[in-house]
């Protein structure tokens, strides 16, 4: 048989195809969107590409994966355990395998990249890391995937031996079967504080979210992330050897504090709490600790100018904000003038107790105000807006208008409920009920005596002294009422 040229670059061809060894990379997975998982995986194929030389290595395109794999893509996205990934790969029959996955822990996402070597089933390299979100992730891949696939050149690279032609070979003698996965114990988790996120082996553990908690670990070391928000996550590897061992980690603290003092001018608008926002969340309290980073804030209240300022906050420091130095009344404005008998009069005008000038008056005024006019010091019924004018005119009482009356009228019940109105009223009732007494003793003195007057035998002596004490009561009634609706008068005229 003759072998020409070109069926002897073929044989060298298929000969070297033979010896290559073959990658692959599954489709990233989890909690992530399509197009964010295929670039996750796109930086895996191009740091694989990077490391592993061609001559010696082939990359699986994903399509060819998918096909072996009989098109099951959902399958690869189920596929979390190391057996499972592994099982793929024989299925797809390659060398070695791998695959990125998304989870997230806390308000970070987490990426674990695992290669595994087929052929004997184990671990070659792996790696856990979180962002902020997957752009940070892309860049973690693009650093440290090309490590993750070094691990094979520095291994020699495996690949299963052919078969030998004519010869037997692969044969196995069986084994008893021995249930896999070593020993396993109750392990109690807790962390200082609690409340943290926990992976073991870069797995989230459903029945262990949060410390404290207990959970079944097998033998040996176990990888821990620990995460809560406001204190560094914490990456550690515990030695698992026996039942009910308990755990504890400490977290280190990674927040400031940012205190804001709030402030008035000259009292005004204390009645209402200033609003604050940070970040467009509502806080109650001026006093919050916060993760390293850059915070929004927003001050804002119905007397005074909305204040708005960026705030860093660094880990361990405590950032204070006086209101003192930066708070400004909101005004607005009023044209006032006022009229006395038909006709325009000028009348001094205070505003918040000052006098600030006389009618008319043209100026802007703080929009939280107590404006009165003339020497009585009458209130201005008017609402002022926000940076815009408003007219009024002030009427006098002969010419009141319905506003001036409706003043008048809260005058006079202020004037009603003053303490010194109601001591006096009290007296006056008082006084009346001793001189309501002071008449039903009278009443009675004069049935006794009717009574007295009308025996024909008896004790003389004893019902004359019963008409003798009703007169006295009568007469300590009326004395007691006469001086309480006097003291009563006196209040009324003195205050």
């Amino acid at each position: 048989m003759r072998f020409t040229p070109l069926l002897v670059l073929l044989f060298f061809a298929l000969a070297t195809y033979g010896q290559q060894i073959s990658v692959a990379v599954l489709p990233s997975d989890g909690v992530a969107s399509s197009a964010e998982l295929e670039a996750l995986t796109d930086e895996m194929r191009e740091a694989a590409l990077k490391v592993l030389p061609t001559k010696s290595f082939v990359l699986l395109k994903q399509d060819v994966v998918v096909k072996r794999l009989g098109g099951a893509e959902n399958f690869i996205k189920e596929c979390r355990e190391s057996s499972c990934i592994v099982d793929l790969g024989k299925k797809a029959q390659v060398d070695y395998i791998t695959q990125a996955s998304v989870f997230k822990l806390g308000n970070s996402i987490r990426l674990k990249v695992e290669l595994y070597d087929v052929h004997t089933e184990g671990l070659v390299s792996m790696f856990n890391d979180e962002a902020e979100n997957v752009r940070g992730l892309l860049s973690i891949v693009k650093n440290r995937a090309p490590e993750v696939f070094s691990k094979i050149l520095s291994s020699g690279g495996s690949k299963s031996s052919p078969l030998v032609p004519g010869g037997i070979s692969g044969l196995e003698r069986t084994t008893d079967y021995e249930f896999g996965g070593g020993k396993r114990y109750l392990v109690n988790l807790s962390t200082d504080p609690s409340g943290a996120l926990l992976s073991f082996n870069g797995i989230p553990a459903s029945g262990c979210p949060k410390t404290p908690c207990k959970i079944e670990l097998g033998e040996g070391q176990v990888r821990v992330i620990a995460a809560l928000d406001q204190y560094e996550t914490v990456d550690t590897t515990v030695s698992i050897a026996r039942n009910n061992q308990s755990i504890s980690i400490r977290l280190k603290s990674n927040f400031g504090f940012l205190e804001i003092r709030p402030a008035y001018i000259e009292g005004i608008g204390e009645e209402d709490d200033w609003n604050l926002s940070i970040n467009e969340k509502l806080y109650r309290s001026f006093e919050n600790r916060f993760s390293p980073g850059n915070y929004n804030v927003k001050l804002s209240h119905r007397c005074y100018e909305t204040i708005s300022f960026m705030a860093g906050i660094n880990k361990g420091s405590r950032e204070i904000f006086d209101m003192a130095d930066h708070i400004k009344l909101k005004k607005g404005g009023l044209a006032l003038s006022a009229e006395k008998n038909g006709e325009p009069a000028s009348e001094p005008v205070f505003v918040n107790g000052k006098q600030i000038g006389d009618t008319p008056f043209r100026d802007a005024v703080p929009l939280c105000s107590e404006i009165e006019i003339g020497e009585s010091r009458e209130t201005v019924n008017v609402v002022l807006k926000y940076n815009e004018s408003v007219k009024h005119t002030h009427y006098a009482l002969a010419q009141a208008t319905a506003q001036d009356y409706s003043y008048a009228k809260k005058k006079s019940r202020k004037f009603f409920s003053k303490p010194s109105f109601l001591i006096g009223v009290g007296l006056d009732v008082a006084a009346a009920v001793a001189i309501l007494l002071g008449y039903e003793a009278n009443t009675d003195a004069a049935n006794e005596h009717s009574s007295y007057y009308a025996m024909s035998s008896g004790n003389y002596s004893s019902a004359w002294k019963s008409v003798e004490d009703k007169k006295n009561e009568r007469n300590m009634w009326y004395a007691i009422g006469g001086v309480l609706l006097a003291s009563g008068i006196g209040v009324h005229i003195w205050f």
